[in-house]
Parts: structure tokens; sequence; C-alpha cells
């Protein structure tokens, strides 16, 4: 693919540009040429610095008194407690994806769909709309025991108990469902009961991906088992959705039918919690990319995506290998989909090192070798881990880019 048709345009850079140059002068200060080039590095040339916008930010900077200006460009008070503010908005922002904040969340949705569930199905006369509601009401069980595990810092006992409930209940419902098959029951209001089931699958859909994300972010277990829990809970609601159609149609045995059907997926998620939380209670390590192709895709690309990052940061700027490090988990660690561990770390310096592309100066800083700023050049260039099956060269984005300076 040519090279220019990866060319980074000016609207995609404005928004955070302001930003990008007070955090190169709180580094160092810099004349406007060295800025210029710092740029270039920073998008590793995909994006042909626009002068005259580069002067707009400058002289706008400038008059907001962030810096200070003459032969060379330096930040002021001012412009540091600027960017110490928008630090504090960045970890803000991020506050919400913690285990707690994520379990709570999970907790109040549950409660509100289970809520909505149980009084459209009472209403219709649904046995499958009544089994999903009490599939979410258990989910409210098993969200409040996660975050309970959380806070107790007993996050195996309580994907442990979550499990033993699930299998319990979907056993009850199997029952009751099998009964039905054999005396329907006609369902009523099959309009409202439809958008219901609809609205359920949505929002599951939503806390299935927040929860894997998050459980990823911070290695949870329980997180991770909640999540692909409910993930289960979106097949099963489908199949109540197949029989509410089939009962508007006055197929009336399919709705009991997704009643049995729901309990199978009940018992399934209470038989893999159970699992997985034994394994680790016995000191296994869990696996949690089994549950998720979305973490799975990500973890096999961690080792390039690290080497990546360490690289274009060496490239920005000389410096020790802590200080890389320490910049590596401020930035990228900080917005990678799975918490990074020591071992992850080692593995990216290891590379760096047996391929060397990086050197030791004089001042015994590492800088970035020729070898190693084509294999940047390279990586670059590597399609996203969570688009495996797109078979092509990617552009460099800008909004990741915008998420790696953070360690600057």
């Amino acid at each position: 693919m040519p090279e220019n048709q990866f060319q980074i345009k000016d609207s995609q850079v404005k928004k955070n540009l302001n930003w990008h140059l007070l955090r190169f002068l709180r580094l160092n200060q810099r004349t406007r040429e060295e800025l210029k080039q710092k740029l270039e590095d920073l998008y590793l040339g995909y994006w042909k610095v626009n002068e005259k916008l580069l002067d707009d930010y400058l002289n706008r900077l400038a008059q907001e008194g962030l810096i200070k200006r003459s032969e060379i460009y330096q930040i002021t008070e001012k412009g540091l407690d600027a960017i110490g503010e928008k630090e504090k908005e960045i970890e803000r922002y991020h506050a919400h994806l913690s285990k707690e904040a994520c379990a709570a969340y999970s907790l109040w949705g549950n409660v509100g769909l289970s809520a909505l569930e149980f009084f459209v199905g009472f209403l219709s006369g649904s046995i499958g709309l009544i089994a999903d509601a009490v599939h979410t009401a258990i989910d409210i069980v098993a969200s409040a025991i996660t975050w309970i595990g959380i806070k107790i810092n007993k996050e195996a006992q309580a994907a442990l108990i979550g499990g033993i409930i699930l299998c319990g209940i979907g056993a009850y419902i199997a029952f009751e469902s099998v009964t039905k098959v054999f005396k329907p029951a006609e369902v009523h209001f099959q309009a409202v009961a439809l958008i219901t089931i609809v609205i359920n699958i949505a929002v599951n859909a939503y806390f299935s991906f927040y929860k894997f994300y998050v459980g990823g972010k911070t290695r949870s277990i329980s997180l991770i088992a909640d999540a692909y829990h409910t993930k289960t809970d979106i097949w099963s609601s489908v199949a109540v959705l197949v029989g509410l159609l089939g009962a508007t149609f006055g197929f009336f045995v399919l709705d009991a039918l997704a009643g049995a059907v729901v309990s199978f997926f009940i018992i399934l998620g209470g038989y893999e919690l159970i699992r997985e939380s034994s394994k680790v209670m016995h000191g296994e390590d869990p696996k949690l990319e089994k549950f998720s192709k979305f973490l799975e895709s990500h973890l096999k690309i961690l080792p390039h995506r690290g080497v990546f990052v360490s690289l274009w940061l060496f490239n920005l700027q000389e410096m020790t290998q802590e200080e890389n490090l320490k910049r590596i988990k401020k930035g990228f660690g900080k917005h990678f989909p799975v918490k990074l561990e020591d071992k992850d770390y080692r593995s990216i310096y290891k590379k760096l090192e047996s391929e060397e592309l990086v050197e030791k100066t004089s001042e015994g800083e590492l800088s970035v070798t020729d070898k190693g700023k084509k294999e940047l050049k390279i990586l670059a260039k590597e399609q996203p881990a969570y688009l495996p099956w797109l078979h092509r060269e990617v552009a460099l984005s800008p909004r990741k880019i915008d998420w790696f300076v953070e360690g600057l």
C-alpha cells in the first residue's frame, strides 16, 4: 500500500496538539525547529507538520501564559499546573475502570433489568421472560457476591459461591419450563415483551464487554468469570426472543422451550464459575484469555505492541530503562486492555536487547539504533489485535498516539 495513504490529517492532531507541545517542553526547553522535529517523531512522519498550525498553537500557549518564548520555548509554572490538571482529569476518567466500580455498576444494571422483566413477564404471562427475569435476578446475587469478594479480597471464593447458586436455580427453572412444555400458556402483550427482551440483550452486551475490559485490565478472575456469565445471558435472552416471536404467531410452546434453554445456560455458567474458581483456590494461574477472543487477541499482540511503544519513547527522548518503563506504565500500560505484569515488561526489554534495537549512549542512557528505527516503522503498521480478520497494513492511530504520549 502506498505510504501516502497512511497520512494523518490536521483535524486528527488538533485536539491534543497543545498538550503534546506542553509535554515536550516539560521534558526540556526547545527551539521551534526542535519542537517541529519532535512532532514528526511523535507521528513517525505520518503527519506532515502544518507549520502555520504549529505557530498558531505556540502563539496561543504563549498568550495564555503556559509557555515563554524567546529564542527557545520554555514551559511556565502555569503550564506545569495545566498539565497537572490534565493528568488528574485522565486519572478521574480511569477511576470508573476499577474492579469495585465495575461490579457496582453491573449490580445496579441487573436490578433494573430484572425489575423490568418481572413486570412485563407477569403482565404478558411469558414463562420465557419470567425465567430470564429470574436469571437476571440471580445475576444480582452473583454481582453482589463479586462486589463483596473484591472488597474483602476473596474473589475466587465469591466466584465459587456464585456458581453454586447458578446451578441450583438453573435446575429449578428447567423443571418449571419442562412442565410448561406439556401445558403451554398463552402470551399476551407480545410487542411489549419483545421490546423488553431486546433491551435486555443490548444492556447485557454492554456489560459483558465492560466487565471483560475491566477484568482484563485488573486481571480479576471474578470479573472475567462474571463477564463470561453475562455473555451466556445474551444467548439465553436470544432464546427467549425466539420463543416470544413464536408465541406471536401462536406457537406458545416455543416460549416454554425458551425457558428450558435459559436454564441450560444458567447451569453452564454456574459450572464454569465453579470450575475456574476451584482452580484458582488450588493455586493455579487463571487463564483469563480463554473466556474471551477480545482478551486473547490482545495478549497475542502484547509483545509487539510493547516493543513498539518502548522504541517509540526512546525515539522521542534518550532515557534510562527505568525511565522508559515508568513512561510505558503511565501511557501504554494504563490503556492496554489487559493488565501488564512484571514478566510482560521483562519480555519487552529482552527483545530490545537481543535484537539490538537500542544501544547505550556515553551518558548511560538508551537510544534507538538504525535497526530499531526500521523496526519502529514496521510495527507502526501492525494490524490491531481487535481486528484479527483484517489482512492489510493499518495506519498509525492518532488516538493511540494520544494515549502513549501521556507517559511523557
